[in-house]
């Protein structure tokens, strides 16, 4: 790849004219396909629908990974149950056997995750939730494409949840499935024309915020740039919110939608405090233009993509004592979100990458009370893995200054 590097890339998919190019179909199945799916608002809300469809209400027990998003744990807590952490080994697949020894009894429901879009295995999670009398709940937010095993990721829950953002360039944006043929589709409430035409418009300003809409870039960042003019108060002065240069904040400039002009995905978007979520939003449908862009843009180049950017990064970030490949593979069947990357020191370094604006994540904001438990990688997780973009939409330039900059920072 090209030595030249930008110091700005999106975390997350964009709009442009690229995101139209290529075979209308992937190789690989998508939770888009499953015959009983529901397009939800946020992956955040739609684990709390799927924690209603399952009968999860006041004081239930739901089992969580402890490597996790504060969005992961926060449905839970606002249907007033009690999320109980449970420890994942070195592969990220729940430890079954602690669970067999400890889970409380009274368990309603278990949240299995495959993490940064690489398959987990699911058939001893399912046999094991099946004796117990435990729904289970996959959690593919990091999993549109793929297979898991015998079946297509999302195949082997009870529910399924997928994000819509991680994937494609939509503002906002979330998926529910369901396997168990007597649980029911929720009812969604409509969008009001305002929060439509919002969204419309937030997908092209993500697009030419990241000059991506050549011959219109100009022109959009221009309308909003002036919208943000007439709206601000006379004397106020930006700030890092208004322009989503705070990468440590999902921010959100359309009213109701949850969307974010940087590209920062709104799954993200739980505040310091790790504040429970809105009921009526969580069970208002999806809005159409994040809907169409999510189902009816090309995939194979969004699969293909991903593919070799991680391949890339894969080759190009090995060999350091400082830093090395979380997952050293990658599974033929996945279409991978990001790139996990174990640094020995991830700090100040970790700041200094999103103070620059690396497409760099971590899960480091733990729900409070999260046990340290004997044979657990979550916590360790936690801090020292890094989530490195490798999305569709990043050019050669931005992937090559995303490892320049973590070589800079952490290499010898």
């Amino acid at each position: 790849m090209s030595s030249s590097a930008s110091p700005l890339a999106p975390r997350l998919p964009v709009m442009g004219w690229q995101t139209f190019r290529g075979a209308r179909e992937a190789r690989l199945p998508s939770l888009l396909d499953h015959p009983r799916h529901q397009l939800t608002t946020s992956g955040r809300a739609a684990i709390l629908l799927a924690l209603e469809c399952v009968g999860v209400g006041p004081d239930d027990v739901v089992l969580v990974p402890t490597y996790h998003c504060p969005t992961m744990v926060a449905p839970v807590l606002t249907l007033g149950a009690r999320a109980v952490f449970y420890p994942i080994d070195e592969a990220g697949a729940p430890r079954l056997d602690w669970l067999e020894a400890h889970a409380p009894h009274q368990a309603k429901a278990m949240l299995a995750t495959h993490y940064f879009g690489l398959p987990q295995p699911m058939e001893a999670n399912r046999s094991w939730c099946d004796r117990h009398g435990i729904a289970l709940i996959e959690d593919c937010a990091h999993a549109m494409f793929g297979r898991s095993g015998t079946r297509a990721v999302g195949a082997w829950g009870d529910v399924a949840i997928a994000s819509l953002t991680k994937f494609f360039p939509a503002p906002e944006g979330g998926i529910l499935a369901l396997n168990r043929a007597e649980l029911q589709l929720p009812s969604l409430t409509p969008v009001p024309l305002i929060q439509q035409v919002k969204a419309a418009a937030d997908i092209l300003h993500m697009g030419a915020s990241h000059d991506r809409l050549t011959g219109l870039n100009g022109l959009i960042r221009g309308v909003f740039a002036l919208r943000g003019l007439l709206r601000r108060p006379q004397g106020a002065k930006s700030n890092a919110f208004d322009s989503g240069a705070d990468a440590g904040t999902s921010t959100s400039t359309t009213a109701g939608t949850g969307s974010s002009n940087a590209g920062f995905d709104a799954d993200d978007a739980v505040d310091a405090n790790m504040s429970l979520i809105d009921l009526p939003l969580s069970h208002r449908a999806l809005t159409r233009a994040s809907a169409w862009v999510s189902t009816e843009v090309p995939r194979h180049r969004i699969v293909q993509a991903r593919r070799r950017h991680y391949e890339y990064l894969l080759q190009a970030l090995r060999g350091s004592e400082g830093f090395r490949p979380l997952m050293p593979q990658l599974p033929a069947d996945s279409a991978p979100y990001v790139f996990p990357l174990w640094v020995r020191t991830p700090d100040p370094g970790y700041l200094e990458m999103r103070r620059l604006g690396v497409p760099v994540s971590r899960w480091d904001r733990l729900w409070p009370g999260v046990p340290t438990l004997d044979g657990d990688a979550g916590v360790s997780w936690s801090h020292h893995v890094l989530q490195l973009a490798c999305h569709q939409d990043l050019s050669d330039q931005e992937l090559d200054a995303i490892v320049a900059q973590v070589r800079r920072l952490y290499g010898p």
